[in-house]
């Protein structure tokens, strides 16, 4: 008798804001496992914002995801049965094994985790893309010094939070935008941003006139259109601008629409870097240890947002685009 899984698939083609109600829960049979194969039970599943993208039909980073396909995502879970040498049934791992609570995946495609004094989630944010992302951003790409000011868009979220931090540690001045005004109180009186804004109620211009009256020194956006113009316009000149995301074009038809202010590039002399994880993942294995390090010596804090069962993934990714979550979103399986 074949093993089952539950596996979430897209149920209609997902136009505008993404909805809970744009996927469904569906029982399969799993394949017998191969030579080189083992059978996950998966813990947690990430969603991240990236994951729109390949929904909106369009070719990028992701191919397109069609109406009926499974998806597909990072997931940390629990050896069950092995074929292969390199893991056995009891280890941890990680993959793409994607949004399923179970998975017959190649054990060459997934990484044994230390889970000793780690949480296992972690591996899907801080110690994940998520990590990876922010650190690249600050140490690699914009590198603010202890004389400058730092804007972070989306800081309450997964990459922003921890971006925010770490220029922080680096003895920068940063400001941050949010969706609500509990998440900037938070990103305030804990994590220590010296400003943050609501940009659902306030001007994000004026805030950022007040906050940078000389000018906007650096950028890390994770969110694009207007939240980037509004960076151009405060940018001064030979400003630094890292772009790892542009979270609120991704329910747009035209995602990849630039920033209207674009010339503002050329007046200003401004440096921007495009930049992702993937694109550093040879220096992970130097990046991770630090974050590591610095969350157990509370140098950073790091905030999870957990829903339960495989029937709640869709509304876990819902939430990432409605504003509800602060930090990371995960799911428990």
């Amino acid at each position: 008798m074949s093993e089952r899984a539950n596996v979430v698939r897209v149920k209609r083609k997902v136009e505008g804001a993404v909805s809970a109600a744009d996927f469904e829960i569906a029982a399969k049979d799993l394949a017998p496992l191969a030579d080189g194969d083992v059978l996950v039970r998966n813990l947690f599943v990430s969603v991240d914002p990236y994951m729109r993208l390949p929904l909106t039909g369009r070719a990028g980073v992701k191919a397109p995801i069609g109406i009926g396909s499974e998806m597909s995502g990072a997931a940390v879970g629990i050896v069950e049965q092995s074929r292969s040498p390199r893991l056995a049934a009891g280890d941890t791992v990680m993959g793409q094994s994607g949004w399923c609570d179970r998975a017959v995946v190649s054990a060459a495609a997934l990484q044994k985790l230390n889970v000793d004094g780690i949480e296992p989630s972690w591996y899907l944010g801080i110690l994940g893309l998520s990590g990876i992302t922010a650190y690249a951003g600050i140490e690699e790409v914009i590198q603010p010094t202890a004389l400058e000011t730092l804007f972070v868009s989306s800081a309450a979220g997964a990459v922003g939070v921890l971006a925010a931090q770490l220029a922080k540690l680096r003895g920068a001045r940063v400001i941050g935008s949010a969706g609500s005004d509990e998440k900037c109180r938070w990103l305030v009186g804990e994590v220590g941003l010296d400003a943050a804004v609501n940009y659902r109620s306030e001007d994000l211009g004026a805030f950022l006139a007040r906050e940078c009256p000389n000018g906007l020194d650096c950028y890390f956006d994770n969110v694009g259109g207007t939240t980037l113009d509004a960076a151009l316009r405060a940018l001064r000149p030979r400003g630094r601008i890292g772009l790892c995301g542009a979270m609120s074009q991704y329910n747009d038809d035209n995602y990849r629409a630039g920033p209207s202010e674009f010339f503002t590039v050329i007046e200003k002399g401004l440096t921007i870097t495009g930049f992702n994880a993937g694109m550093y993942g040879a220096k992970a294995a130097a990046f991770l240890p630090t974050l590591a390090a610095h969350l157990k010596a509370g140098k950073l804090i790091w905030h999870e947002v957990t829903f339960e069962g495989i029937a709640n993934v869709p509304d876990a990714f819902a939430s990432l685009f409605d504003g509800r979550s602060i930090g990371k979103v995960i799911v428990r399986l």
